[in-house]
């Protein structure tokens, strides 16, 4: 989506809400001077989610660590997001497809191919699910955060440094330090 267009429907996975939340949840994240990315997405375009990942956010909220926190955070902001029964459509397969993907994935996948959504939201750079989410999207293009992050770079919402910032401060509560993918996003942004 760097080519200057916005997004303006977009469905989300757990694990790119609960990345997006995590700077918010990060006591040492000074949001007075560095962006909250999960409030500018919530604030930007309008996203949906399937009641599995609301399910998967509950459960993860369970938990005493800066995830637990993070969504909690994404439960809190319930009001600016769409939770949707993505089978409960017309135009939606009767029961959820097999695609090799956990539930909540597939779920995110259907929802966004049965919207048409710009973009489908999902850190699941890591092994195979990036490769089957790609695969099974029919228009909808796959974002992670640290692409998401990017964008914002490439179309003037935030600086090469404040996506950066944001970027590194993620990585560090989710595993991404020397992450190829995420190394070479950070590599790709302009100051």
């Amino acid at each position: 989506m760097g080519d200057g267009r916005s997004l303006k429907t977009v469905v989300a996975d757990t694990s790119a809400l609960v990345s997006l939340a995590v700077p918010g949840a990060d006591e040492g994240y000074d949001d007075e001077t560095h962006p909250d990315p999960l409030v500018y997405l919530l604030s930007s375009c309008s996203v949906h989610v399937p009641e599995t990942v609301v399910a998967e956010l509950e459960n993860t909220a369970e938990y005493d660590d800066i995830h637990g926190a993070a969504a909690h955070n994404v439960l809190s902001a319930r009001n600016h997001y769409a939770v949707e029964n993505p089978y409960g459509r017309s135009d939606a397969p009767d029961a959820r497809p097999t695609l090799g993907l956990n539930d909540s994935e597939t779920d995110c996948v259907v929802l966004a191919n049965v919207l048409g959504a710009d973009a489908l939201i999902a850190d699941e750079f890591a092994d195979d699910s990036f490769a089957l989410l790609h695969a099974a999207l029919n228009t909808s293009a796959l974002l992670t955060t640290p692409s998401l992050l990017r964008d914002y770079v490439r179309n003037g919402h935030m600086s090469g440094e404040e996506a950066r910032h944001v970027i590194e401060t993620v990585a560090s509560h989710r595993s991404w330090e020397e992450n190829p993918y995420v190394e070479l996003i950070l590599d790709s942004l302009e100051d």
